[in-house]
């Protein structure tokens, strides 16, 4: 049983794509700056929110693996991991972004997503 009749379910997806766009450019821009200022606690909160809403969005249109790996990467995203590691947080929010695109673009085709273990092997090197 589908929780939308499909015809909503197609719009909501879409509008999900849009702003998922959004949302990726958002974080890319988002991760340049943490690359210039690794450890800056307001850039570290915006990319926490840009990652917490497109986790939140991915649940709610049934996307659960990006969800998912959203919200490992939330996780770390503090700013004492943001200081601890310098531009390694950059790299792993910019690889985070390049990830979230390739599951977008295999989910709009409805294709299987890419595999995410090696975002995920860099996420968990950041944990404290």
């Amino acid at each position: 049983m589908s929780l939308f009749p499909e015809e909503r379910g197609s719009e909501l997806r879409q509008i999900f794509f849009d702003s998922a766009q959004e949302l990726l450019q958002a974080l890319n821009e988002e991760g340049l700056l943490l690359e210039r200022r690794p450890g800056d606690a307001e850039i570290v909160r915006n990319v926490r929110r840009t990652v917490h809403t497109l986790k939140g969005d991915s649940a709610a249109c049934g996307y659960r693996e990006l969800s998912e790996l959203a919200h490992q990467l939330e996780d770390v995203l503090t700013p004492e991991v943001a200081g601890a590691n310098g531009s390694g947080l950059a790299e792993v929010v910019l690889s985070a972004a390049d990830m979230f695109d390739a599951m977008l673009t295999a989910y709009r085709g409805n294709m299987d997503a890419p595999p995410s273990e090696p975002l995920l092997a860099l996420i968990h090197k950041l944990q404290p």
